[in-house]
């Protein structure tokens, strides 16, 4: 299937409405304006191509991007990300009956993320402390993530030795 997206949902996820039923699908790494192809599966493209880029798409500054599901709009530059979340705040507040300017938002640069709620999980030769892939419970470390702080990324080596010592290999730990 080949569609163009329409807009971004609240989470940052492209909405697409297929022409034949009028029904929306959603993509992951989609920006509006692109148009996109792959298969879809209960209305989610399960691994979009893009077919037509945006002019506001980037290359990520994560090696992690693609696989992570840590941080959503990395693909995007940062004055269509500014603009999108100003919207997401109106469209919230509209909802509501209330209307106000938004001021301009200030986009966080690389290595400035300063909030994340990790993963981990026992394994056979260690321990995985990351974020899970992007609607998976899978969990994929990020060894080298380029959005943490780098006081975040420190951690990893403390918060591998807590699932060591309290995780198993069945289950999982926030952290």
């Amino acid at each position: 299937m080949r569609l163009t997206v329409e807009r971004l949902g609240h989470l940052g996820d492209a909405i697409l409405r297929d022409p034949g039923t009028g029904e929306v699908v959603h993509a992951a790494g989609a920006l509006p304006g692109e148009v996109i192809e792959g298969e879809v599966v209960n209305r989610r493209f399960a691994a979009p191509r893009i077919v037509t880029p945006s002019p506001d798409r980037v290359r990520p500054p994560c090696r992690h991007a693609r696989g992570c599901g840590g941080c959503a709009l990395q693909h995007a530059r940062d004055g269509f990300v500014a603009a999108w979340k100003a919207g997401v705040i109106e469209a919230a507040l509209a909802a509501q009956g209330l209307a106000t300017e938004v001021r301009p938002v200030i986009t966080s640069p690389a290595a400035t993320r300063r909030r994340a709620t990790f993963s981990g999980r026992r394994t056979r030769s260690g321990a995985t402390v990351g974020f899970h892939a992007r609607g998976s419970d899978q969990l994929i470390a990020i060894p080298d993530c380029r959005l943490l702080h780098p006081d975040l990324m420190a951690l990893v080596p403390a918060l591998e030795a807590v699932v060591l010592a309290g995780g198993s290999r069945k289950g999982e730990l926030a952290l």
